[in-house]
């Protein structure tokens, strides 16, 4: 039994700034296509930080899990456990994939938004998957003008 694999496990490995650059490098990725903006890098490379910022907002963003525990009458309750992206759940079986389950489909598109906005996490890689969608449009533009 060695020291390393119990302090990796409580976070001692990496300092603390470098552990938050790895949880939100989607959101580094979108100060970097808008700084990039007037650079005209070309469409390629805002095609590719396009798509890594909507993959990290759906599958990597540090997020609440925001699946249903229960429902009585009109009240539903979410789960408020950690997880990874706004599409993926929680730790929980039942919750790691019930956004593309059947009940999933049968709830209204308020229900199914409300895991969007569930915390101020959630909110910020909603918006931030939005915003990296428009800037790397406008960036494609902005270039394909320019050339």
């Amino acid at each position: 039994m060695l020291g390393t694999s119990v302090g990796a496990r409580h976070g001692v490995g990496l300092p603390r700034y470098l552990s938050n650059c790895c949880r939100y490098w989607g959101l580094i990725l979108v100060v970097v296509m808008v700084v990039s903006l007037d650079r005209h890098l070309g469409v390629l490379p805002y095609a590719v930080m396009t798509m890594l910022v909507v993959i990290w907002s759906l599958f990597a963003a540090p997020t609440w899990c925001g699946a249903v525990n229960r429902r009585r009458g009109r009240e539903i309750q979410y789960c408020r456990n950690n997880s990874a992206g706004l599409l993926l759940g929680c730790r929980i079986n039942q919750h790691k994939f019930q956004r593309f389950e059947s009940a999933w489909w049968q709830t209204t598109w308020r229900e199914r938004s409300a895991g969007l906005w569930t915390g101020a996490q959630a909110k910020l890689a909603t918006i931030s998957g939005v915003l990296g969608i428009l800037i790397g449009i406008l960036g494609i533009v902005i270039d394909l003008v320019h050339n």
